[in-house]
């Protein structure tokens, strides 16, 4: 099935970056639930440009999931997103995780209210996206993921804290929503951990053993690496340390791995500063060279 095909099918998710522990896990929920649900963290590939394929997903979904807040009701994205839904004759299913006023062009649509009870909301999302609408919204349950425990998602939220400080509960949030199993989830919060110890602990959670750590660089001539010049790869480094302190440096050289661009660098290192007015600072000064 092309891409374009499975974008037919599917929802949009559209919150703040700053909402982006709550979207993921709700994402995650309702995709283990066979809900088709296309998400900016999960389904762009690392050679698309960001704003282009966000675009193209607006345009092609069959309808809007989005996350209401105070941090979203203010977000020019969200809004665009928004509109351009309505606009688009779409579907669009709010979903309030605190008080805020919605934007006028959903106040009176139905809206699921997850400000107390996350289980309720979900089962009423599930309902809602499962009565019509879009066609063939509800899809094949994809193979069962191991649940991660949420005492282990705690626990390593709590030591990740005292190496990495506020970064740390962002990186758990994303590997619990991609991760197939605790070791998975571990083994990828390990990645960010120089220490052996420190590893060692971690792994622990899921009852391994941590493997050696990898380079923090790949070297210059690795096939599939990045082409990000180590000089920008410092620079943004630097720049990242103003929002995350210390181990924006450890962050940017494990990001530039996996980074097909400067650019594609820049996007995922602001993807992890979890205020949207830092994070638009960053971007700016980013790309201002």
């Amino acid at each position: 099935m092309s891409d374009e095909a499975a974008l037919t099918d599917s929802y949009f998710l559209s919150y703040s970056r700053a909402d982006e522990s709550f979207a993921l896990r709700f994402a995650t929920d309702l995709r283990s639930n066979g809900v088709a649900l296309w998400v900016d963290q999960f389904d762009i590939r690392p050679s698309e440009h960001w704003d282009r394929a966000i675009e193209r997903a607006v345009r092609d979904c069959c309808g809007l999931i989005v996350i209401l807040s105070p941090r979203s009701v203010t977000s020019d994205n969200v809004a665009d997103e928004i509109s351009y839904a309505i606009d688009s004759g779409k579907p669009v299913l709010p979903v309030m995780i605190e008080r805020c006023t919605p934007p006028l062009r959903i106040t009176r649509m139905q809206m699921i209210d997850a400000t107390r009870d996350y289980d309720k909301a979900l089962r009423q999302c599930l309902d809602a996206v499962g009565k019509g609408g879009c066609s063939a919204t509800v899809a094949t349950p994809s193979p069962a993921r191991e649940a991660i425990d949420p005492e282990v998602i705690r626990k390593a939220k709590d030591q990740l804290t005292g190496i990495l400080g506020p970064i740390a509960g962002i990186l758990v949030d994303k590997a619990a929503a991609q991760a197939n199993s605790v070791g998975e989830f571990c083994s990828e919060l390990a990645e960010h951990v120089e220490r052996e110890s420190d590893r060692e602990r971690l792994m622990a959670l899921a009852g391994k053993t941590a493997s050696p750590a990898a380079p923090l660089t790949p070297p210059a001539s690795a096939p599939g690496k990045s082409s990000v010049p180590r000089a920008e790869v410092e620079r943004l480094a630097g720049l990242l340390c103003q929002h995350l302190g210390p181990i924006a440096t450890v962050v940017a050289r494990r990001e530039s791995v996996s980074a097909t661009s400067a650019s594609d660098l820049q996007r995922r290192l602001s993807s992890l500063i979890p205020n949207e007015s830092e994070r638009a600072e960053f971007v700016r000064r980013a790309k201002a060279g």
